[in-house]
């Protein structure tokens, strides 16, 4: 009868068995193993689905992994910030370098002039003591050493004077050179302490409008930074500008936003304390983004060499672009006189067409849709002369074979970006 009572049931089996696996998870927990922790749960929650600690659980491995992330997130921010420091006081540095080495070498002109001066004075005075001796050759032997005397008078006094501005000029170049010194370190602090306040805002910005006790600690961070009033207003607002922005990325990109859902826009503004101007030209530029990503470039691609033409064009789509591949300038101008491509590509050497790479290039601007396209020639030629003609004609770049998939890449979404600014800016200017 006791050996009855005492087997498991299947209920207790289950219970037994997710206990153990609770346990295994909580292991993996303070081991900081969370994507296995969260398999685990997974697996007992299939076991037990109505098992109240299984929740409980989850709901501490869902926090975990949110601070998780955030940290991550934190930690990218702060280092992404540390590295535009360290390039600004790079550039900070470089300009003294430049600053220093430019003045060095004027100093060296200065000397170098004040030498010559020197020596040329040193040279005439020569020249005009033989004269006078051989003018006043018949005078008495008195006159003679007394005119000599005051001449040597006036040699000396010269030299002392060129010799006293060369020194000026030294004790100059030094004070500048310090100077300089000094105004850079100056900059470097100064860039130092408006990163770290800066940082400091974004984190408080982070989630919108600010609590008394950020505002109070800003308000520390500010004396403590020596921040000024401007300073405190400039990079307060670029803090809720990156902020906002940051939060509607992420809201547009969940569907949190959408043209049905204002209301959602309309709380986002409210919590970051943004403008409607600001808001329109700030999610005009975010909308851009969007477009932009959504929508593949299109790129026309022109060369006569098939089998070139072949590789590059597949490079190309494999990098996500939509390619029209050409191998004569005539069946591309046919395409481009009803069509608008996002950037052409041709190569200049065209010999199975009845225009080459320049006159090409002359009949696709006179299109009027096509007249800001960006276009860039492809060449095995080297000659300078030919590179000198595409650019003297306006084409955006020139890329010489063999060339690189990177170099090619990197020099479309180069071209790319730019001509889709210029676009942005003539529409808000309309």
């Amino acid at each position: 009868m006791m050996e009855i009572m005492t087997e498991l049931t299947p209920r207790d089996d289950i219970k037994k068995k997710v206990s153990e696996m609770l346990k295994r998870v909580d292991q993996l927990i303070r081991a900081g193993e969370l994507d296995h922790a969260i398999r685990e749960i997974i697996q007992a929650k299939e076991i037990d689905p109505k098992n109240v600690y299984i929740f409980a659980y989850e709901e501490r491995l869902t926090y975990l992994r949110d601070e998780h992330e955030k940290h991550i997130k934190d930690e990218q921010t702060r280092k992404a910030a540390e590295e535009a420091a360290r390039k600004r006081d790079e550039e900070v540095r470089r300009q003294a370098d430049e600053e220093l080495a430019r003045l060095k070498q004027e100093e060296l002109h200065r000397q170098e002039k004040l030498r010559k001066e020197q020596e040329a004075r040193k040279h005439e005075l020569k020249q005009a003591e033989i004269r006078r001796l051989e003018t006043n050759r018949p005078e008495t032997n008195r006159q003679a050493p007394e005119s000599k005397e005051a001449r040597s008078g006036e040699s000396a006094l010269s030299l002392e004077d060129l010799e006293r501005e060369l020194r000026e000029a030294e004790a100059e170049l030094r004070r500048k050179e310090e100077e300089t010194k000094r105004q850079a370190a100056s900059k470097t602090i100064q860039s130092d302490r408006l990163v770290k306040y800066k940082n400091e805002l974004l984190k408080a910005w982070e989630d919108g409008t600010l609590t008394p006790f950020e505002e109070m600690q800003l308000v520390e961070l500010k004396t403590k930074f020596g921040i000024t009033a401007e300073e405190h207003a400039r990079l307060t607002k670029e803090a809720q500008f990156e902020s906002y922005l940051q939060a509607f990325r992420q809201s547009w990109s969940s569907g949190a936003i959408t043209p049905e859902r204002a209301s959602e826009l309309a709380d986002l503004r409210t919590r970051f304390q943004i403008t409607p101007e600001e808001s329109d030209r700030l999610e005009a530029e975010i909308l851009w983004e969007v477009r932009s990503e959504a929508q593949p470039a299109t790129l026309a691609i022109i060369d006569d060499d098939i089998k070139f033409l072949k590789v590059v064009s597949e490079t190309l789509r494999e990098a996500k672009y939509n390619v029209r591949s050409f191998s004569t300038s005539d069946d591309a101008f046919k395409y481009l006189k009803e069509s608008k491509p996002d950037l052409i590509i041709s190569d200049i050497n065209l010999e199975t067409s009845t225009m080459g790479g320049f006159s090409f290039y002359e009949k696709v601007r006179e299109l009027d849709h096509l007249h800001n396209i960006p276009f860039i020639f492809l060449s095995g030629l080297t000659d300078e002369v030919l590179i000198r003609t595409g650019k003297e004609l306006g084409v955006d770049d020139y890329v010489t074979k063999p060339f690189s998939d990177e170099t090619l890449l990197a020099t479309i979404r180069g071209k790319l970006k730019r001509f889709r600014k210029l676009s942005q800016v003539a529409s808000k200017k309309k």
